[in-house]
């Protein structure tokens, strides 16, 4: 089956195509960042690009960086004079590297710590370290492959930032999320163990992302007033920028930065609207600009390369990249490779629109993609996102484009609990999980139904970890759905509670709700079950659990256990695997008239 005569793109095509760029950081006047291989079955690799020459990778062959702080890492690399340090994707441990020489660990390789959110300031290399019982920010010796701990915690810490003699940091309390409830802690560096001042933040107040600005006062997001919006301290809280928007994500890995300082005393903040990321300028006298660069997808790495900015931006034509904007004229000269659809056949273009459906009394927003061709009614995918805290940026994917262009619609929803939207939006799903996600997918559906976009009897959910408990708990409820596939899925909430990493315990707590473990007994229409047999975040024995009880009762299904995967299908044979069976489940279904 093809896109209503175009050119159906094969899996093996689009798993080579997920190249990915993350923690871009600008270092005297040189762009840094991670960039996967897929060639190398998916590695990160440190890229270094200084304006005027080509990007060159600077870690050597068969080194992968990102640890595991917090369970997804982040911050997992930092540049200072002379030297540049990586955390291992092998051993989270840091590691000074070059091109040419082998890494050398700076750290005790016997400590027990996973290490990360690794910054320089003031010529030294700080980091957060974690154990299971709890979190330390420490100042790295490189020389004597030593540490000094500066701040410990029972709970959680981020983002240690450094001027003069005091130090920025984040903390928040064990049993509670960042994005949730968290704190801004203002300490002198040189008092080991004493308190700090808390700035901000609290029971009911998210902080994130503090950064000194050349103006010497401590800028951070809050979400005091329900969105996360810029503000500033000198001694004195003021917001910087007041609106009824969200200008950061939820806090899932570290060494995020949604806003930079320009020469001129302006700053540059994104915004997001939960599907569409805008760039906006600040001036000192307050005014706000928006930035009309055709971007509308912004990872949270912002950084600026003098009078410019840099950013790693998507389209809905363009997968991201990295991208150095001029705010005097909104023009942007792409850094690296990013492949546009039209260039491969303009009749593979689908450009998605922000749609509405009714769900729980409110409206439930998502991103329709109409099939290659534009054969309508058609099969229809309606895929639950990640998280669930988590949003639906508006940019190239190319899974998306795979099922567009063997003729399928794909509605990919912002489910309540979904960031973006606010405070309460995403608290929304709290004590409902596997109910009001559900609701809001069949909700969906029902529409484009009645519609007349989705075809009858080929309607299908498909979700990747939380995204996988919703679709397996819509195959419990029966009804719209045709056949559901659950990617790295979460089985059993309570369990999970207990099983997830430290970090993420406190939200399978607060998240689970009535709808409780996913049981063979319950599921009504026919699932496919994707799992990575490494996979360290959701456990693959609650999913071969699931598939043995759906054998004893002769339901239909079909299952596919992936060998040295974990949680993430990040390598191109593990992601073309999965694709080509997903299809093949839902072809089973599809009427020949289809």
């Amino acid at each position: 089956m093809t896109g209503g005569g175009g050119v159906s793109l094969s899996a093996s095509w689009v798993a080579r195509k997920q190249r990915s760029y993350d923690e871009l950081t600008c270092v005297h006047g040189v762009l840094w960042w991670l960039q996967s291989n897929p060639d190398l079955g998916g590695v990160s690799q440190l890229v270094r690009a200084a304006p005027g020459e080509k990007p060159q990778v600077h870690t050597p062959l068969g080194v992968s960086i990102g640890g595991w702080l917090h369970a997804y890492g982040g911050g997992s690399y930092a540049v200072g004079p002379g030297a540049q340090w990586i955390v291992s994707a092998e051993d989270s441990k840091v590691y000074q590297v070059s091109p040419d020489t082998a890494p050398r660990c700076v750290v005790p390789g016997d400590d027990g710590f996973l290490y990360g959110d690794l910054h320089v300031a003031q010529d030294r290399l700080l980091a957060v370290r974690g154990t299971d019982n709890g979190d330390q920010i420490v100042e790295i010796h490189p020389e004597h492959e030593d540490v000094r701990v500066l701040v410990s915690s029972s709970g959680f810490l981020a983002a240690p930032r450094l001027r003069g003699g005091r130090l920025a940091y984040v903390e928040w309390d064990a049993d509670r999320m960042p994005w949730d409830a968290s704190r801004l802690v203002v300490a002198d560096s040189a008092a080991i163990g004493k308190s700090g001042t808390v700035v901000a933040g609290g029971g009911e107040e998210s902080v994130v992302q503090p950064i000194w600005g050349p103006d010497g006062e401590l800028y951070f997001l809050s979400d005091r007033t329900g969105w996360w919006n810029l503000y500033r301290w000198d001694g004195v809280l003021r917001p910087v920028a007041p609106m009824e928007a969200d200008c950061a994500p939820a806090l899932w890995e570290a060494g995020y930065s949604s806003y930079a300082f320009l020469p001129d005393g302006a700053v540059v903040l994104t915004v997001h609207d939960g599907f569409r990321t805008r760039l906006i300028t600040i001036g000192a006298d307050g005014l706000r600009t928006e930035l009309d660069t055709g971007l509308t997808s912004l990872k949270p790495y912002i950084v600026t390369l003098g009078s410019k900015v840099a950013v790693i931006g998507s389209s809905s034509v363009s997968a991201p990249a990295v991208c150095v904007i001029d705010p005097a004229n909104g023009t942007v000269a792409q850094w690296t490779e990013s492949s546009l659809m039209a260039d491969q056949d303009p009749q593979l273009v689908s450009m998605p629109t922000v749609r509405e459906a009714r769900s729980g009394g409110s409206a439930v927003r998502y991103l329709l993609h109409l099939p290659s061709g534009g054969k309508l009614p058609a099969p229809l995918l309606v895929r639950a996102h990640p998280g669930p805290t988590a949003e639906v940026p508006m940019r190239l994917d190319w899974t998306v484009q795979y099922f567009v262009s063997q003729g399928f619609a794909v509605a990919e929803v912002a489910y309540r609990g979904s960031t973006g939207q606010g405070r309460a939006f995403r608290q929304a799903l709290y004590g409902h999980w596997g109910q009001y996600d559900v609701e809001d997918c069949q909700a969906v559906a029902s529409q484009l139904l009645a519609d007349g976009i989705a075809l009858p009897g080929a309607i299908f959910l498909s979700g990747t970890s939380a995204g996988g408990y919703t679709a397996l708990q819509a195959a419990c409820f029966g009804g719209l759905f045709t056949a559901a596939t659950a990617v790295s899925a979460i089985i059993d909430p309570v369990r999970w509670a207990t099983t997830a990493p430290r970090f993420q315990r406190p939200h399978a707590a607060i998240l689970r709700g009535p709808a409780g473990p996913v049981r063979a007994e319950d599921v009504r229409i026919p699932v496919l079950l994707i799992h990575g047999m490494a996979d360290d975040i959701a456990p693959v024995s609650d999913a071969q659990l699931l598939a043995e009880g759906l054998s004893v009762r002769s339901a239909d299904h079909e299952a596919l256990f992936l060998d040295s995967v974990g949680h993430y299908l990040s390598s191109p044979v593990g992601l073309t695997a999965a694709l080509e069976d997903e299809l093949q489940f839902y072809r089973r279904f599809i009427p020949a008239t289809g």
